[in-house]
């Protein structure tokens, strides 16, 4: 997913996310091509890679859900915009990540 400037920080986090799960399905496979080719250097490698992308992918995914948090409540619950309309967290989170989904490249 492409990341621009002017995205809220809620979408460009969950472009990145997004994008290193691309590269984790990618990774999967290079691990069984290795492991057939018997090349367990490169796998140890590709292993040890792999382990920083799911932390990575984890710690985007965490702070996707602090921005969601953030768009939809005030530090006492409410949202601080919209009085009388606010949004729960699972309606915005869904909301922001259809919005993410017109920057999807792959």
């Amino acid at each position: 997913m492409e990341v621009h400037a002017g995205q809220k920080a809620s979408t460009m986090t969950q472009a990145m996310a997004h994008n290193i799960s691309t590269v984790e399905r990618d990774l999967d496979m290079l691990e069984e091509v290795l492991k057939a080719r018997k090349d367990f250097v490169a796998l140890e490698t590709v292993l040890h890679a792999h382990e920083h992308l799911r932390r990575a992918y984890a710690n985007l995914l965490t702070q996707f859900g602090l921005e969601v948090a953030n768009e939809v409540q005030d530090h006492e619950g409410h949202n601080p915009e919209h009085v009388g309309q606010e949004r729960s967290f699972v309606a915005q989170a869904h909301h922001d990540a259809q919005l993410g989904r017109k920057f999807m490249t792959r």
